[in-house]
């Protein structure tokens, strides 16, 4: 079975994508660096102690994106072998897909880490009043798990798929 290239490349396209996403559009809104949001992903791991690790556990941060990304397209592309529509409707399976792992990510990964998550989906800062009337991080996060991850996982497991398996 020489499903590794299509894992591998959804895992690295997804990654740089998702880390992208991270830094101009998250980094832009709360106005941080992009260290800081490596960090952020490091700190699921080493907790609030990630902040005094530096460049190191930002390194790590970044290590840990492609570990997820990696393990996201896996479950994505082994079970495609059996399930052909997979790859058949990779268009729209892959962006469901991007929806269920938000939702793992935020309701089971979260809580489980050391961030200790609330079960909450991400959404913006309240306003002098306390409502929420800017959706926009909300909307980017289901962006950016819809089509930068289940997408292009979806179309790696579509178009990468080797050709000694059975094509779709």
């Amino acid at each position: 079975m020489k499903l590794w290239k299509p894992i591998v490349v959804a895992a690295l396209i997804a990654g740089v994508l998702d880390l992208i996403y991270a830094v101009v559009h998250l980094g832009g809104y709360y106005n941080i660096s992009p260290m800081q949001i490596f960090q952020s992903i490091a700190r699921g791991v080493l907790g609030p102690a990630t902040t005094e690790g530096g460049w190191g556990s930002a390194s790590l941060g970044i290590f840990l994106e492609f570990v997820l990304t990696g393990i996201m397209a896996a479950v994505y592309i082994l079970p495609a072998r059996k399930m052909t529509d997979l790859r058949t409707y990779w268009w729209i399976m892959g962006p469901c897909y991007g929806i269920i792992v938000m939702c793992v990510m935020y309701f089971v990964v979260l809580p489980l880490s050391a961030v200790h998550g609330n079960s909450a989906l991400p959404d913006s800062r309240p306003g002098p009043d306390g409502k929420i009337v800017d959706h926009q991080i909300l909307y980017g996060t289901i962006f950016a798990h819809t089509i930068l991850v289940g997408l292009v996982i979806s179309a790696c497991a579509r178009f990468l798929w080797p050709k000694s398996e059975t094509a779709a």
